[in-house]
């Protein structure tokens, strides 16, 4: 019986495979690298407790994707109107633009490494794979190229670890126990904001769909149980075990660089974060990192023009979904314009920055999902109850008091 249950666990895992993106992504694993150079072990709690925060987010904008049948753009547009949409939509699309920028800015500098090549030709590679991944894959293809990536950096990154021979217990006590220096909210809001991103919790609710599991509330609440199959439950499962795991590679990859760079060390450019695994563990230290990094940053520039495009597609009230024309369009243009952007200076402090904001205007994506989610006419007797809108609520007040903290301490 408990073999049925593993297999059937892992055959739902999905969507929230591609979500996980967001915690080891290019652009998290500059900001971890930073963090992990600048305190330690130290903020090693930051990404555990954000980690918790993102499955309990996630979870609420799968199910709202799974009960509705609708992004969670598409959902705040119906539910308060144009204006509201439109207000949400500036500062949503700004963080879109700087997080795909980022991103591609991360890649970029990879295959710029990697095949010595200059930054303007590994910036159009990057942008010509995005789009040929996107253009010519089906959902499914897709889910399939991202999971196979995602296992590369996982497998890279924990045996990066076992190599360097960090202590176990190290790693529990730190991540476990917070440590609250001032100094150190910056990265942690930075850790946070990388971790839990706008972006990505809109992106959960469209994937569901892409995924199959969704209903009509014309059909009725019952189909979302179709050939037995409970979709919420699916989601539930793929959330948390794929977030989870997520959480553990986050956490591996602040540790890495924590053992490989001294304390305090600023990240300034690509070679700061690659070399040291070359300097601690040889060439295939610096081989398993690169090949983890560009993986990464494959399944971040993917999965973050998705989400861009469910943005800006939803906010407007046009309900596209993948196979639809004008997002084949949109999947082209954001990756082009952020790779235009991506030639700006100071390309780490860049890719720091725009996971900052993530933490800032993480509230104003959350609010609203609760708002919706608590909503009994959407979610029928799938709407969120008291302790998950508690927690909610507290992720939201931690986000928002880690964003001004510093700014009250100077």
């Amino acid at each position: 019986m408990n073999f049925r249950k593993a297999i059937r666990a892992i055959s739902v895992i999905g969507p929230a495979i591609l979500v996980s993106v967001e915690l080891f992504d290019p652009a998290s694993i500059v900001t971890a690298t930073a963090a992990g150079a600048a305190f330690g072990f130290n903020v090693l709690w930051a990404a555990f407790y954000s980690g918790l925060m993102l499955i309990v987010i996630q979870e609420i904008s799968a199910r709202l994707g799974v009960v509705t049948g609708k992004t969670l753009a598409e959902n705040i547009h119906q539910k308060f109107g144009k204006l509201y949409s439109l207000i949400l939509f500036l500062p949503s699309i700004l963080l879109d633009f700087s997080t795909l920028t980022a991103e591609v800015m991360g890649l970029s500098l990879a295959i710029s490494f990697v095949f010595d090549v200059p930054y303007y030709v590994s910036t159009i590679a990057s942008i010509v794979l995005t789009v040929f991944i996107l253009i010519l894959g089906s959902y499914d293809i897709i889910e399939k190229i991202v999971m196979f990536l995602v296992t590369i950096v996982f497998f890279s990154y924990f045996y990066l670890l076992f190599k360097l021979d960090v202590p176990l217990l190290t790693l529990v006590e730190n991540s476990i126990l917070p440590y609250l220096n001032e100094n150190a909210f910056y990265y942690a809001e930075a850790v946070l904001g990388a971790s839990i991103m706008p972006t990505y919790v809109v992106l959960h609710s469209g994937l569901v769909y892409e995924k199959g599991w969704f209903h009509h509330h014309h059909k009725g609440i019952e189909d979302l149980t179709k050939k037995g199959e409970d979709y919420v439950t699916n989601e539930r499962i793929d959330s948390v075990f794929s977030l989870f795991m997520g959480t553990l590679l986050n956490i591996a990859i602040i540790a890495c660089a924590a053992t490989t760079l001294s304390t305090g060390k600023n990240i300034n450019e690509f070679l700061d974060i690659a070399f040291p695994f070359s300097n601690a563990l040889g060439n295939i230290g610096l081989l398993l990192f690169v090949l983890a990094f560009i993986s990464a940053g494959i399944s971040a520039t993917i999965t973050v023009t998705l989400a861009s495009v469910y943005n800006t597609l939803g906010f407007l009230g046009l309900e596209e979904r993948m196979n639809n024309k004008k997002f084949k369009l949109m999947t082209i243009l954001w990756p082009i314009i952020a790779g235009i952007a991506s030639f700006l200076p100071n390309k780490v402090q860049i890719i720091v920055f725009s996971q900052y904001l993530n933490g800032v205007l993480l509230p104003l994506i959350v609010i609203p999902l609760l708002i919706i989610t608590r909503d009994e006419k959407i979610m029928k007797r799938y709407k969120i109850g008291k302790l998950i809108t508690f927690l909610a609520l507290i992720i939201v007040t931690v986000t928002t008091l880690l964003f001004i903290t510093p700014f009250l301490f100077h």
